[in-house]
C-alpha cells in the first residue's frame, strides 16, 4: 500500500464512496476550510510519521503534512458552573469539585508560552481572591473532607451518591470495602472506585492502597473472566487504569509471586477471547503490568528473561511541564532503548499485512505475543496521549497522533480510537472540540493509510462513529451522522458489544450528601473568625517591649533570659504547663496577649490553637473553663466536641489570682487525661498573690491517688523588672503615639533626675502612669530631687488626668439638653471628684459583692433590679460618669483598665487622694496636729473587711502611711480605739498590719490591751513593746524581732512564730539523719557521741559515746535498725537502734570519714574519706570487701545507686565516679569542670545526681547519659548537704551562707529558704517531707517547717554575715558591706533602704571588706592575696593590685581615704598608697589571724597605724616614716580589736574577756576591765569619748561609761542583747549624739540609741531599727500567764531567750 503525503490526499477532489449531500458539506469538506484559515500550504514540508523505509527500521517515517483537526490547545475540561463569592453557600457537588478544581491552579497561569490562559476572566479573578483567603480555601476542602465523612457511613449508596462524591480521595477504603463484600459486580461502584484513584493528588495515594485495589479487581477478574465478556471488559478496563496510575507513582513494592505473576496469567489467559474490545484492554493491561515494578532484584529478572529490559517509561505526568518536541524526542530516544521490542513490532506489522492476505486473524496474531513480559513503546505512547487530553492540550493531542513513533502500531491506534471517541462523547468538552474529535476519526479512517490496515481498528473505528450517532447532544449527534454517510459505502464490518465509549460516571443533578454535610457548621470558619477578632482587638504593639524573666522567685536577678524565647522553647517541649509570675503591673498580661496574637499570627490550619482564657471572667473555672472560652466566642457543642477530640489548644491563662482561684486547674478540668482536652497551658498569677506550697496549684497532678504525679512537664519563669535599656526602649516606643511637647530624651532625663523614680519605673503599668504624669508632676519645678513620688501618687495623677480629659471630651462633644444639664451639676459638684467617688463606689461593690472578682457580666433586662444598675443602668448621671471612669467594655463585659486599678480605687475608699494646701501631692506633707485629725469613715472597708487577703491593697494602704502623716495617726488611733472598743477588731488588725508592712517600727510601743486577731505582723520590730491583755490570737509574728515584748496576759491562741524549737545538744551539732521510717533522728556532736531521738516524744533513746573524735557522718540501714556512723577518729561504726550497742567497727581509713552510705539490701557499707580512698565493706561481718582507688583529692560524698549494683562517688579533684559494688572495678568518671565536689545524692528514681560544690554550686546530672542538668542558683558559699526527699520531689541543701534552701527537683525551681545563725554542715529530711533537721556547729539541732511561712519571706537587708558598718559625715545614712558580697545604704532614721550595690566577686568567699571614708568606694580581700577596689561613681572596678600569698584577712582605710592598710594569712600587713597602688610598704610580719578588720587601726589622723596580732604584741607605726613608733606586748593574750580615741591619745585592745585602755603617753597599759567571757570583737568610741562600745564573742554589746575623758570606765554601764550571733563592726553617729550601728554576723544591721536618766544613774538601749534578717528575735520575751500559747511556740520562744514566770499549773 503506497502512503501518500498529506498535501495528496487533501488535494482529492473526491472521497470514494462519499455520500455527503450538497445541502450539508461533509466532514471532511470542513478540514479543508480549516487548512485554509490556519494558512496552511499543501506543499509545506513539516514532520509527519508515515515514511516506514528507513534503514534503521525505525517505525519513524519522513516528513509530510500532519492532519490538522484540533487547530489549538485548550483549557484543560472542568466541569464548569457559577462561582460562588467567598463565605456564600455551595449549592452544588459539581460547584464544589469546579472550586476545588481551580484551587489546584494558579492565577493567570498558562500551560505554554503559546497557550492561552486556562482560566476564564471570572476564574482567574475568584482564584486569585481565594488564594489570599486560607481560610476559605479551607473551608472547600473541609467540605469534601465532610462529604467523604458522610458517604463512608452511609450503608446505602446509590448510583448517585456514588458519581456525587467519586472525586474525593478520602473514600478510597469505603470504596474497596463496599466493592470487595458486593456478591455481583456493581458496575458504578467499580467506575467511582477508578475515577477515585485516577482523580486524586499524588500525596493522598498510599502505595498499600494501590497495592489492595488492584489485588481486589485481580480475584474478581479471576473469578469472572469465564463468564460474559461483559464484566471482565469492565474489570480489565479498571486494572488498566489502576495500574496506569500505580506506574506514575512509582509504585514498587508490588510482589511479583502474589500479585504481579498471577495477574499477568489471567490477562494471558484472555487472548483466546474472540472479543477484540477485551482483547485490546487486556493488552493494554497486560503492557500497564509491565512498567509497575515488582519486588524482585535486577539479577532475577536477567535470569526470568532470556533479554533484559532496561530502563522505563517517563513518568506520563511530566507531560504537562513539557513541550511535544520534547515528548517526541522522549518517545523516540524509548523506542531505541526497547528496539528489540520494536524490531518485534515491526516484523509483526509486516507479518499483519501476509496474515490479511492470507486470511489469517490478526488477533491470533497479537495474542501470541502475550507472556514474553516486554515493554511495548505504544503502552507510554498512549499514556502521554491520554495526559495530554487531560490537560486540553488539543492541538498537542493531534500531532502526536500523527507522529508518534509507534503510530501504525493497532494496539496504539485502538487507544487513540477510544480516546477520541470519548472526547466526542464526554459533554465536559466544548462542542467544537467533541466536532473535531469526530472529525479526526473520520481523517484516519478514509485519507491515512496506515490506520486503516488492520481490520479490526476499521472495524472500531466505525463502532465509535455509531455510538456517537446515539449521543444526545444534538450537534454531536448530526456531525457523527454525516460522517456514518460518508463511510457507509465502506461495507468495513462493525462490533456490536454495546460498551460504552465514556467510562466515567454521568454528572450527578442531586446533591443529597453536600446538603447533609452543609448543615455542620464550618469549624475553620469560626477559628478564622475567632483569629481575626482577638489580631484586631490587640492594640499594644505599638509600645510592647519583651520582657526579660528570670527562673524562680529565689533567683537572682543576674541571670536573666528573654521570656518569649524561654515560652517558645516550650511549646515546642513535652512541659505541659508554665506558670508566669510578676509582680502587680509587671505586664504580664501585656505578654500574655502578645504571646496569643503571636500565636495567632504564626497559626496554621490543622496546627494547635491559642485560647487567652481571662479566668476572671469566667464563672467558676475550676471546671470546664475551656467550654465556656469557648462558648464566649460561639462556638457550638458539636463544634467544641471536635476540637476536644481532634485538636490540641495552647491555653494562656490570664490572672490566676484575679479569679480568686486556690485549686490547681489543670487537675479540675481534666485537662492532658484520655478522652479530655489536649493542651499546653501557659498561665500567669502576681507572686504576691502565692502562698507556701504554691507550685502544687499549678503543677499537673495525677488524677488517680494511686500514681504519682508526672515529672518534668512543669516549668516556672518570673517576669523582672524593665531594666534602664528597656525603660528607654518604652520611652522611644510611646513618644511618638501622639503629639507631644517632650521628646524620648527629655522623659529620660526626668526619670533618672528625679529620685527612686527609675526604680518605680521598672514596673511596666507604673512607667505607663509616670509617662503621662510626668509633664504635670514637673512643671513649674527647678529642683527635681526634692520631689519624691511613690506608686500611689503615679495612680493619683493618672487618675485625675483621665477625668479631666474626659472632662474636656464631654463639653466639646454634642450632648442632648437633659445630658448637658447633668454635667453642669457634676461640674459644680467637682467633676474630678464625682469620678473618683464613681470608680471607688463601683470597686467597693466589686468586693463586696463579686469577692474581688474583677469582670463585671451587665445585662440590662435581667440586672435593673441588683446592685449592677447602680453603675450601668441607663440613668444619665451614671452613664456620663461610668464612660468617663477608666474602664473597658466588651460586649456585655465591664473591667478597670488594670486589676492594679481595681485596687487602687478599692484602697480609695479607705484614703483617697490628698492635696496640700498647695496643691503638689509630690512635695512632702507637712505633719499635722494628731488633735485635729478626723477618725476614718466606720462603713470604709477598714472597718468591714479582712485587707490581709488583698495584698496588693494593703500595699496602697502603705503608701498612704508613707506619704499622707494623717492617715497614719488615724490608723494609730484606730488600734488605740480597739483597746476599749471591741467592734474595732477588724479595723484594728488592718490598721496595724499596714503600719507594719509600711516600714513603721514600733519600738517600745504601748500595746496593752489592744485587740488584733489574725494581724500580720511578721517582720515587725517590737523592740520593747507591751503586749500585756492583748488579743493576740492567730497573729504571725514569723521573723519579727521582739526583744523584751511583755506578753503578759495575753490572750495568744494559734499565734504563729514560724518556728519550730531546737534539740538542745551538750556540744557542738554536725551531723543529723532522719530514719527511713521516720521515726528517730541521730544527733552527732564535736565529741564524737551521737544522740537518737525519738521523733513522736523528742525524748532520748540513746546515747551513744563510742568514737574518739568529732562525727563526720550519719546514716541508718533501710529497716532503720541499724546506724552507721563515720567520724574524724579514721573508724566507722555500726550501731544497733533498738540496744544501743556497737555491732561493729570497720577500721581501714588513714584519715577523717567524711561520707556513709549503706546499700539498699542492706547488706553492704560504703565509706568515703579524707584520704582519697572509697572503701566497700559486708554490713553483717564487718569484713572489708574493695579498696577503691582513683580520686585524686578528698572523698566528700559516697552513694549506692537505687539498685545497689554502683556506687557513686564525688571529691575535690572536681570529678564523679562510678563503682561497681559488686567487683569493685572502676566504671564512668565524669570530669564535671564546676568546682571540686562537696556532697552529692541520687534521687529515688534514680535518674538523677545532685552534686554541691566549694563554689557555692548545686548541679543535677543524668545518670543515663552524665550529661548536666539543671544548675539550681542561690547559695552564696560552699554547699555542704544535699538530699533528694522521699517521693523525689524536692532537693534540700545547707550552705556556709547560713541557709537551707528547698528545690523542686523536676525544674530546679528555688521552693523556700530557711535562715540560721551559723553555716549549716548538715541537712536532713524527715520521710514525709514536712520537717527538716539541720547541724550548724552550734549546741543546737534545728527542726524546720517546710511549709512554715518563713520559707517564702524574703529578707530585706544581706543574706550573709554582715562585716562592717560605717555613717556618712552628716549622720543621715548608713552604709554596710557583708559577705554577700553588696554594700548598702540605710536611711539612719527609718532603715528604709536606699543604695544597693551588689559585687561581682569571681570568689565564692570574702575575706574581708571596708568602705571608703568619703564612700566613693569599697575594698574587697580576695582569697588569691589580691584587693579590688569597686567604684561606686561608675558601677566598675578598679584594677586589682596585690603582693599577698594568701587571703586577705584585714582592710582599714585611714581617715583620709588615701590610705589602706591589709593583713593576710601570709602573716605579713602591708600599707597601700591608693594614688598609686604600685606604692607598697611591707610594715610588719605579724599573724593578725582571721579576725578581719578589727585589729588594724588607723589613728584619727591618719598618721599611726595600730597592729595587734594573735601573741599578744600591739605595734604602732608611723605611715609617714613607715617605721615602729611604740609596740607592747600582752603575754598568753591574743589581741581581737583595736581602736583609737576620738583625740588619738588612747588605744583601746581587745583581748579574751578583758578591755585594756592603753594612754601612748605611756609605756605600758592602762586600766582595765573584764567584758564578757568569750572575747571582745569590736571596740569604737563615742565622738564624745564618753562611751566606749564593746562587740562580743557572746553576741552582746557592752557599753563602757567613762566619767571624764580623762578617767578610765568603772564597769559595764548597760548590755544590749539580743543578737544571734557575733558583732562585727560597730560605728557612732557623728551627729546624733548616743546612736550608735551595729553589724552582726546574724546579718543584721542595727541603729541603737542610748538614754540616760536625769540623775545619770540609770541607762537604757533602745532599739532605734534594724534590718529583716528572716529570724525570730525574742531574747528577754515575758510569757507571763499568757493564754492559749501552744507547747511548741512556748518552747520555741524559751530556747530563743523567752522568759516564762507564769506560776507551775496547779496539780
Amino acid at each position: 500500500m503506497t502512503n501518500r503525503p498529506l498535501y495528496q490526499i487533501h488535494s482529492q477532489e473526491g472521497v470514494e464512496n462519499d455520500t455527503t449531500t450538497a445541502s450539508s458539506p461533509s466532514v471532511l469538506e470542513k478540514d479543508e476550510e480549516l487548512l485554509k484559515s490556519l494558512d496552511i500550504s499543501k506543499s509545506a514540508s513539516v514532520s509527519s510519521p508515515l515514511d516506514c523505509q528507513s534503514s534503521s527500521r525505525s517505525l519513524r517515517v519522513t516528513p509530510q503534512v500532519t492532519f490538522i483537526a484540533f487547530p489549538d490547545n485548550i483549557p484543560k475540561p472542568t466541569v464548569q458552573c457559577d462561582l460562588p463569592r467567598p463565605k456564600e453557600r455551595i449549592e452544588t457537588t459539581q460547584q464544589l469539585a469546579y472550586c476545588n478544581l481551580l484551587l489546584l491552579q494558579e492565577p493567570h497561569s498558562s500551560s505554554s508560552p503559546e497557550q492561552e490562559p486556562t482560566l476564564d476572566k471570572v476564574a482567574q479573578e475568584w482564584l486569585a481572591e481565594i488564594k489570599n483567603d486560607p481560610m476559605e480555601q479551607h473551608h472547600l476542602q473541609w467540605l469534601a473532607y465532610r462529604m467523604v465523612e458522610a458517604f463512608a457511613q452511609d450503608a446505602m449508596k446509590d448510583s448517585t451518591e456514588i458519581s456525587e462524591i467519586e472525586t474525593y480521595c478520602r473514600l478510597l477504603s469505603s470504596f474497596i470495602t463496599e466493592f470487595d463484600k458486593s456478591p455481583l459486580l456493581d458496575v458504578d461502584l467499580l467506575q467511582g472506585l477508578v475515577e477515585l484513584v485516577q482523580s486524586a493528588s499524588p500525596g493522598y495515594l498510599v502505595s498499600n492502597d494501590l497495592i489492595k485495589i488492584l489485588s481486589v479487581l485481580r480475584v474478581r477478574l479471576h473469578d469472572t473472566h469465564q463468564q460474559s465478556s461483559e464484566h471482565p471488559y469492565h474489570l480489565t478496563l479498571a486494572i488498566s487504569r489502576i495500574l496506569d496510575v500505580m506506574a506514575d507513582h512509582r509504585v514498587q513494592d508490588l510482589n511479583r509471586v502474589l500479585e504481579h505473576e498471577p495477574l499477568s496469567g489471567i490477562l494471558s489467559g484472555l487472548r483466546g477471547s474472540s472479543d477484540p474490545y477485551l482483547m485490546y484492554q487486556a493488552s493494554y493491561a497486560f503492557q500497564a503490568l509491565q512498567y509497575v515494578p515488582d519486588n524482585e532484584t535486577v539479577l532475577q529478572a536477567v535470569l526470568r528473561h532470556s533479554r533484559g529490559v532496561v530502563g522505563g517509561v517517563v513518568k506520563v505526568t511530566t507531560v504537562l511541564n513539557l513541550n511535544l518536541r520534547s515528548i517526541l524526542d522522549g518517545l523516540e530516544m524509548l523506542q531505541e532503548t526497547l528496539k528489540y521490542t520494536v524490531d518485534a513490532s515491526f516484523t509483526m506489522y509486516e507479518g499483519m499485512c501476509s496474515l490479511k492476505e492470507s486470511g489469517k486473524s490478526t488477533l491470533d496474531s497479537l495474542s501470541g505475543a502475550f507472556g514474553s513480559g516486554r515493554k511495548e513503546p505504544w503502552y507510554p505512547a498512549l499514556r502521554v496521549a491520554y495526559a495530554f487530553a487531560q490537560a486540553g492540550k488539543l492541538r498537542d493531542l493531534n500531532c502526536l497522533i500523527c507522529e508518534a513513533p509507534c503510530r501504525r502500531d493497532p494496539l496504539f491506534q485502538w487507544g487513540i480510537c477510544q480516546l477520541l471517541g470519548d472526547i466526542a462523547a464526554d459533554p465536559i468538552w466544548p462542542v467544537a472540540s467533541r466536532q473535531q474529535a469526530i472529525s479526526l476519526i473520520g481523517r484516519l479512517y478514509t485519507k491515512d493509510p496506515n490506520w486503516g490496515q488492520d481490520e479490526s481498528v476499521k472495524s472500531w473505528m466505525l463502532t465509535i462513529i455509531n455510538k456517537l450517532v446515539l449521543n444526545t447532544d444534538q450537534v454531536v449527534n448530526a456531525t457523527a451522522r454525516i460522517l456514518t454517510q460518508e463511510l457507509a459505502a465502506g461495507e468495513a464490518p462493525r462490533y456490536q458489544q454495546p460498551y460504552p465509549l465514556m467510562t466515567c460516571l454521568p454528572l450527578s443533578s442531586a446533591s443529597p450528601i453536600l446538603s447533609k454535610v452543609q448543615d455542620i457548621p464550618y469549624l475553620e470558619y469560626e477559628l478564622d473568625k475567632l483569629r481575626l477578632q482577638r489580631l484586631q482587638e490587640y492594640d499594644d504593639l505599638a509600645t510592647y517591649v519583651p520582657p526579660q524573666a528570670k527562673h524562680s522567685l529565689r533567683a537572682k536577678y543576674d541571670e536573666l533570659f528573654p521570656l518569649q524565647e524561654k515560652v517558645q522553647e516550650f511549646l515546642t517541649s513535652d512541659r505541659q504547663v508554665m506558670l508566669i509570675l510578676g509582680d502587680s503591673g509587671s505586664g504580664k498580661s501585656t505578654f500574655n496577649r502578645h504571646l496569643e496574637h503571636l500565636l495567632w499570627t504564626e497559626y496554621m490550619r490543622g496546627g494547635s490553637i491559642p485560647l487567652f482564657i481571662d479566668l476572671a471572667s469566667i464563672d467558676d473555672p475550676e471546671h470546664d473553663m475551656v467550654n465556656k472560652q469557648l462558648k464566649f466566642y460561639n462556638f457550638n457543642d458539636d463544634q467544641i466536641l471536635e476540637l476536644k477530640l481532634h485538636r490540641q489548644l495552647v491555653l494562656i491563662c490570664d490572672g490566676y489570682d484575679e479569679s480568686q482561684l486556690s485549686v490547681n486547674i489543670h487537675r479540675t478540668n481534666f485537662l492532658n487525661q484520655p478522652g479530655q482536652w489536649s493542651t499546653t497551658m501557659v498561665i500567669s498569677c502576681r507572686s504576691q498573690f502565692l502562698g507556701p506550697s504554691y507550685l502544687d496549684r499549678f503543677k499537673p497532678q495525677s488524677i488517680d491517688r494511686y500514681n504519682s504525679a508526672p515529672q518534668g512537664v512543669f516549668q516556672e519563669a518570673v517576669i523582672a523588672p524593665f531594666s534602664k535599656e528597656q525603660i528607654k526602649d518604652y520611652v522611644e516606643k510611646y513618644v511618638p503615639l501622639e503629639p507631644r511637647a517632650w521628646s524620648s530624651q527629655d522623659y529620660m532625663e526626668k526619670l533618672t533626675t528625679i529620685p527612686n523614680l527609675m526604680v518605680l519605673v521598672s514596673n511596666p503599668f507604673l512607667l505607663l502612669l509616670a509617662l503621662d504624669a510626668l509633664p504635670g508632676v514637673t512643671k513649674g519645678k527647678e529642683d527635681l530631687s526634692a520631689v519624691k513620688i511613690v506608686r500611689v501618687q503615679l495612680y493619683d495623677t493618672f487618675v485625675s488626668h483621665w477625668l479631666k480629659v474626659n472632662n474636656r471630651r464631654l463639653q466639646s462633644n454634642p450632648l442632648s439638653k437633659e445630658d448637658y444639664d447633668i454635667l453642669e451639676q457634676l461640674e459644680e459638684a467637682g467633676f474630678e471628684a464625682m469620678g473618683i467617688s464613681f470608680s471607688t463606689r463601683l470597686a467597693t461593690a466589686i468586693f463586696e459583692k463579686q469577692n474581688g472578682k474583677a469582670v463585671i457580666h451587665y445585662i440590662q433586662l435581667r440586672d435593673k433590679t441588683t446592685w449592677k444598675v447602680e453603675f450601668f443602668g441607663p440613668d444619665p448621671e451614671v452613664r456620663l460618669l461610668r464612660e468617663s471612669s477608666p474602664l473597658t467594655r466588651s460586649g456585655r463585659y465591664y473591667q478597670f483598665l488594670h486589676r492594679s486599678m481595681l485596687e487602687y480605687f478599692f484602697s480609695c475608699a479607705v484614703v483617697g487622694p490628698s492635696r496640700p494646701e498647695n496643691d503638689d501631692e509630690f512635695l512632702p506633707h507637712p505633719n499635722s496636729d494628731s488633735s485635729d485629725i478626723q477618725l476614718l469613715d466606720p462603713e470604709c472597708p477598714l472597718f468591714t473587711r479582712n485587707l490581709l487577703s488583698e495584698p496588693s491593697v494593703v500595699q496602697f494602704l502603705c503608701e498612704r502611711v508613707q506619704m499622707d502623716p494623717v492617715f497614719k495617726e488615724q490608723l494609730l488611733q484606730v488600734m488605740e480605739k480597739s483597746k476599749s472598743d471591741a467592734s474595732m477588731k477588724t479595723a484594728a488588725t488592718n490598721a496595724i498590719t499596714i503600719l507594719v508592712k509600711a516600714g513603721m517600727a514600733f519600738n517600745r510601743y504601748d500595746f496593752r490591751g489592744i485587740r488584733i486577731p489574725g494581724a500580720d505582723l511578721s517582720g515587725g520590730q517590737f523592740d520593747s513593746a507591751q503586749f500585756q491583755r492583748a488579743e493576740l490570737t492567730n497573729v504571725n509574728f514569723g521573723m519579727s524581732w521582739l526583744r523584751k515584748v511583755d506578753f503578759s496576759n495575753a490572750q495568744m491562741e494559734g499565734v504563729r512564730f514560724g518556728e519550730l524549737p531546737s534539740l538542745e545538744e551538750h556540744d557542738d551539732v554536725w551531723r543529723c539523719c532522719y530514719s527511713p521510717d521516720g521515726r528517730m533522728l541521730a544527733v552527732g556532736m564535736r565529741d564524737g557521741s551521737i544522740t537518737l531521738y525519738n521523733t513522736i516524744s523528742w525524748k532520748t533513746v540513746h546515747s551513744l559515746k563510742e568514737h574518739a573524735d568529732d562525727i563526720g557522718c550519719l546514716t541508718f540501714s533501710p529497716d532503720s535498725q541499724r546506724l552507721v556512723s563515720g567520724s574524724e577518729d579514721n573508724t566507722v561504726r555500726l550501731w544497733d537502734c533498738i540496744t544501743g550497742e556497737t555491732l561493729s567497727i570497720f577500721i581501714g581509713h588513714a584519715d577523717v570519714v567524711y561520707s556513709v552510705a549503706v546499700s539498699p539490701c542492706g547488706e553492704k557499707v560504703a565509706s568515703a574519706s579524707k584520704d582519697t580512698t572509697v572503701r566497700l565493706w559486708n554490713l553483717v561481718t564487718g569484713e572489708a570487701l574493695f579498696m577503691l582507688q582513683g580520686h585524686t583529692g578528698f572523698v566528700h560524698g559516697v552513694s549506692f545507686t537505687v539498685d545497689g549494683r554502683q556506687l557513686v562517688s564525688g571529691s575535690d579533684d572536681e570529678t564523679i565516679r562510678f563503682w561497681d559494688a559488686e567487683t569493685g572495678a572502676a566504671g564512668d568518671v565524669w570530669e564535671l569542670g564546676q568546682g571540686a565536689v562537696a556532697c552529692l545524692a541520687i534521687s529515688p528514681d534514680g535518674h538523677q545526681v545532685a552534686s554541691g560544690h566549694l563554689n557555692g554550686g548545686l548541679r543535677l546530672w543524668d545518670t543515663a547519659t552524665g550529661s548536666v542538668g539543671l544548675a539550681l542558683t542561690g547559695h552564696t558559699n560552699i554547699v555542704l548537704s544535699v538530699l533528694y526527699s522521699a517521693n523525689g520531689q524536692r532537693i534540700a541543701s545547707a550552705s556556709f551562707d547560713c541557709t537551707i534552701r528547698l528545690w523542686d527537683s523536676s525544674v530546679g525551681i528555688l521552693i523556700g529558704v530557711f535562715s540560721g545563725y551559723y553555716p549549716i554542715f548538715n541537712v536532713s529530711m524527715s520521710p514525709d517531707g514536712l520537717q527538716l533537721a539541720s547541724a550548724d556547729t552550734s549546741t543546737k539541732t534545728r527542726l524546720w517547717d517546710v511549709n512554715s511561712s518563713e520559707a517564702n519571706s524574703g529578707q530585706y537587708g544581706h543574706s550573709f554575715a554582715v562585716m562592717t558598718v560605717a555613717y556618712e559625715p552628716t549622720g543621715q545614712s548608713v552604709w554596710s558591706g557583708g559577705m554577700d558580697k553588696t554594700v548598702r545604704q540605710w536611711d539612719a532614721l527609718t532603715g528604709i533602704t536606699g543604695f544597693a550595690q551588689a559585687l561581682s566577686v569571681s570568689f565564692s568567699f570574702i575575706h574581708s571588706i571596708a568602705i571608703s571614708p568619703d564612700f566613693k568606694h569599697t575594698a574587697i580581700g580576695n582569697e588569691d592575696g589580691t584587693i579590688q577596689l569597686w567604684d561606686f561613681q561608675i558601677g566598675e572596678w578598679r584594677p586589682n593590685f596585690g603582693g599577698h600569698a594568701g587571703p586577705v584577712t584585714g582592710l582599714v582605710y585611714s581617715p583620709c581615704g588615701r590610705w589602706i592598710a591589709s593583713s593576710s594569712k601570709d602573716k605579713t600587713v602591708r600599707i597601700w598608697d591608693l594614688r598609686n597602688t604600685d606604692q607598697v610598704h611591707v610594715l610588719a610580719t605579724m599573724d593578725c589571724g582571721t579576725t578581719r578588720n578589727s585589729n588594724m587601726v588607723f589613728s584619727p589622723t591618719g598618721l599611726q597605724l595600730a597592729v595587734g596580732d594573735l601573741e599578744g604584741t600591739i605595734n604602732v607605726y608611723d605611715t609617714q616614716t613607715r617605721v615602729l613608733f611604740k609596740s607592747i606586748t600582752l603575754k598568753g593574750e591574743l589581741v581581737r580589736s583595736l581602736a583609737y580615741s576620738p583625740d588619738g591619745q588612747e588605744l583601746a585592745i581587745g583581748v579574751k574577756g578583758l578591755l585594756v585602755v592603753w594612754d601612748l603617753q605611756s609605756k605600758e597599759p592602762g586600766w582595765g576591765l573584764v567584758v564578757g567571757d568569750s572575747g571582745i570583737s569590736r571596740i569604737a568610741y563615742s565622738p564624745c569619748n564618753r562611751w566606749i562600745a564593746c562587740g562580743t564573742f557572746d553576741w552582746t554589746v557592752e557599753l563602757c561609761r567613762r566619767e571624764s575623758s580623762n578617767m578610765g570606765a568603772q564597769s559595764i554601764s548597760c548590755s544590749v542583747q539580743g543578737f544571734l550571733n557575733v558583732i562585727h563592726d560597730i560605728a557612732w553617729n557623728p551627729v546624733i549624739p548616743l546612736e550608735f550601728a551595729t553589724a552582726s554576723y546574724d546579718r543584721s544591721v542595727r541603729v541603737w540609741r542610748i538614754s540616760e536618766s536625769s540623775e545619770g544613774d540609770a541607762v537604757s538601749v533602745d532599739l532605734v531599727w534594724g534590718s529583716n534578717i528572716g529570724i525570730l528575735g525574742a531574747f528577754g520575751v515575758l510569757l507571763k500567764d499568757v493564754v492559749g500559747l501552744d507547747e511548741v511556740s512556748r518552747r520555741v520562744l524559751i530556747q530563743r531567750g523567752a522568759v516564762d514566770d507564769s506560776p507551775p499549773p496547779e496539780i
